[in-house]
């Protein structure tokens, strides 16, 4: 088949992901266990990633991986009240986010591999 040298996910299936991280880290889910917040945000992470990753999804898988930790940042400002931005950088770093809480690291860096997708 031919090959395909620039494929990434569609910017739809970017929106899908990042809408529906902000649904599990909306501010109605503030009073749930932060453990189960978490459980739920990794296991859409991992479903997705493990489909997308591939070729050059790096520039991608970076930008989701900014908006998962400043949605998780926003999500801890609102549970613990913490209004300024800047103070909830300081308050909420993003690796204790993965050492801390358990985050999934969406993996940036993609081996070599056929995509799913016939562009």
């Amino acid at each position: 088949g031919n090959r395909y040298p620039h494929v990434e996910p569609s910017a739809k299936s970017q929106k899908a992901i990042k809408a529906k991280v902000s649904e599990l880290t909306g501010r109605n889910r503030t009073a749930k266990p932060m453990p189960e917040v978490v459980k739920e945000v990794n296991q859409v992470l991992r479903g997705w990633t493990g489909y997308f990753h591939y070729r050059n999804s790096t520039r991608v898988m970076g930008k989701l991986r900014y908006h998962v930790e400043e949605r998780i940042r926003t999500h801890l400002g609102k549970r613990h009240k913490v209004r300024n931005r800047g103070e909830r950088y300081a308050r909420f770093a993003s690796r204790d986010f993965y050492t801390e809480l358990g985050l999934y690291k969406a993996p940036t860096n993609a081996a070599w591999k056929t995509a799913h997708a016939l562009v």
